[in-house]
């Protein structure tokens, strides 16, 4: 009778217990489809949330970088108010947060957002505050395609083959505008490509659906781009 070695037994009995705790993330890095991008981003898009007055900062947090979240004390009606629902992600300057991480924040009282501004634009990293939870525009990128990192409207070129033109956007796709802003391509909107629906971080309110004007998109220095790696 064939008797196996110890440590050859050990294996086989491991071997499975080990495929199951590797198999969810053996999945989780494979790259993203095209429709798993788009149920990513509406996912931030329709995300339902509702803050209170512990999400509320207007002023320096405990390290000292201003904070200005996108809620309705700033004039705008259409932010979020204290006590009432809210959907979509808040916009957050340098903001790379999962959607558990968000619900993590806004219940431990962490400031639901930080608007953009000239000068978190000049200090870049230095006015990332740890003290708010959300998603920048190319955080929000990064999200939807997969990245274990964020990368920057800067950098984002550098995952991405540069397309030839409008013509040839697919869903998944951005128009990425390098130091500026990016938004995710959804689909045209009429048989000419004049106007297209996107998702994006909007850096004045939240992740939500937009429609832009694709001339105005290329006069205004947006490049289209297509991730490497997404699959169809």
């Amino acid at each position: 009778m064939f008797n196996p070695q110890p440590d050859i037994l050990m294996k086989r009995l491991l071997l499975p217990v080990l495929l199951v705790v590797l198999a969810p993330l053996m999945a989780s890095a494979a790259p993203p489809t095209r429709a798993e991008v788009l149920r990513t981003a509406e996912s931030f898009v329709n995300h339902q949330w509702q803050p209170t007055a512990q999400n509320l900062l207007h002023g320096r947090d405990s390290a000292g970088i201003e904070v200005q979240t996108p809620d309705r004390s700033t004039g705008n009606p259409d932010l979020w108010l204290p006590g009432q629902p809210y959907v979509g992600v808040p916009y957050k300057w340098g903001g790379f947060d999962s959607l558990e991480s968000f619900g993590r924040g806004i219940k431990a009282g962490k400031a639901a957002g930080d608007l953009y501004n000239n000068e978190k634009r000049r200090l870049g990293g230095k006015a990332v505050s740890a003290s708010a939870v959300g998603l920048d525009c190319s955080g929000f990128i990064s999200r939807c395609w997969g990245l274990k990192e964020k990368q920057s409207t800067s950098s984002l070129s550098g995952l991405c083959v540069k397309l030839r033109g409008l013509a040839e956007l697919r869903p998944g796709d951005v128009l990425n505008q390098a130091g500026g802003h990016v938004v995710l391509f959804v689909k045209w909107l009429d048989d000419t490509q004049t106007r297209f629906l996107c998702y994006e971080a909007e850096p004045f309110s939240r992740v939500r659906a937009s429609e832009r004007d694709a001339a105005a998109m290329l006069f205004s220095g947006f490049t289209p781009l297509r991730y490497r790696q997404i699959r169809d």
